[in-house]
């Protein structure tokens, strides 16, 4: 059996821990963090949404052109993704990760499996829709194993 790592996430933290072989004990090897998933819409935009700026790029062109409508918190959410899925696959291509289990939140799972390269997708064992971020100690040990031992379908 091999080393396992459990990606805990959800849009603003994921941690990264080690499992023995057999279920044993979990070491935490990183907890990331990404305040900005949090924040409101309003603090993370420079400008009101839809407003409207003067064209640059054409010079025979007066006329106005509207940014497209984006959720700036769903912008964030990706720009998270992005650094836990490269973080993860800078671990499995060095060798430091040799397997790994994924239990993120239902929204942010899809995000991250969309995000992680392809030799972290080779060893992806599961991917798990449940919030486990807030666990500690004991409780962690208990809802991860919970989780992993659950049938899945």
């Amino acid at each position: 059996m091999k080393r396992t790592w459990i990606v805990l996430a959800n849009a603003s933290r994921a941690r990264i821990l080690d499992r023995e072989p057999g279920g044993g004990r979990l070491e935490e090897l990183a907890d990331l963090v990404h305040p900005q998933s949090r924040d409101k819409g309003s603090a993370l935009t420079s400008d009101r949404e839809g407003h409207a700026q003067k064209a640059h790029g054409d010079p025979g062109h007066a006329g106005t052109e509207f940014q497209p409508r984006t959720d700036p918190r769903q912008k964030e959410h990706a720009v998270f993704a992005t650094e836990v899925s490269r973080y993860l696959e800078d671990a499995v291509t060095q060798g430091r990760c040799p397997g790994l289990v994924l239990i993120a939140s239902a929204p942010f799972l899809g995000e991250l499996e969309s995000h992680l390269g392809s030799a972290a997708r080779r060893v992806v064992s599961a991917a798990i829709p449940r919030d486990l971020t807030a666990f500690s100690g004991p409780d962690l040990v208990r809802a991860v194993t919970e989780v992993l031992d659950r049938p899945r379908h």
